[in-house]
């Protein structure tokens, strides 16, 4: 596997200008840039890809949304452009994206920043790229509470869930 590099930000979000690899601890008061992508259609619903039962990564098996770190030299905005490509081969544009939140991770030493996709994408057209993901599928409202209920989706996405994307969810109409 290779080693990445990551800027290290303040609490502030400002970039500090210390590079550390992936591998190294984030020391105290210090924060690491990771990113976090719903992608909602024009029916309402949610796209969510399985994670590969590899157990190198983070919550094998279970179902995720499209995440990934941000490394050193890059913003958010085009990792998350690079994650979504690598994930599921899908091109997209700045402009598809909205951010809805950007906050600290403690104890984990993370900035975590959200964004929303609001796109139709034939799921025949999905590549999994980077061999972490193995299936991708859309999801109403119904189907997120089952799931959720099941233990099928990574625990830790479960307040992000509630927080951002329920309520999208539940709108009348999604623009």
């Amino acid at each position: 596997m290779t080693m990445s590099k990551w800027d290290l930000y303040d609490k502030n979000f400002n970039n500090t200008g210390i590079i550390i690899n992936d591998t190294d601890e984030i020391p105290e008061d210090k924060y690491h840039y990771s990113i976090n992508i719903w992608t909602l259609n024009s029916k309402k619903q949610l796209l969510l890809i399985r994670n590969t039962l590899n157990y190198n990564i983070h919550y094998p098996g279970f179902w995720n949304s499209i995440n990934g770190n941000v490394l050193s030299g890059d913003a958010p905005i085009d990792t998350c452009i690079k994650s979504i490509n690598s994930k599921i081969g899908i091109k997209i544009s700045n402009a598809e994206l909205k951010k809805v939140d950007t906050r600290l991770r403690d104890p984990y030493h993370y900035i975590y920043e959200t964004y929303i996709l609001y796109k139709d994408i034939d799921l025949n057209k999905i590549c999994f790229n980077d061999n972490t993901a193995v299936q991708a599928k859309w999801i109403d409202l119904k189907e997120l509470y089952n799931m959720i209920e099941n233990g099928e989706i990574a625990w830790v996405l479960i307040p992000r869930i509630e927080e951002y994307v329920i309520p999208l969810m539940k709108e009348n109409g999604l623009n």
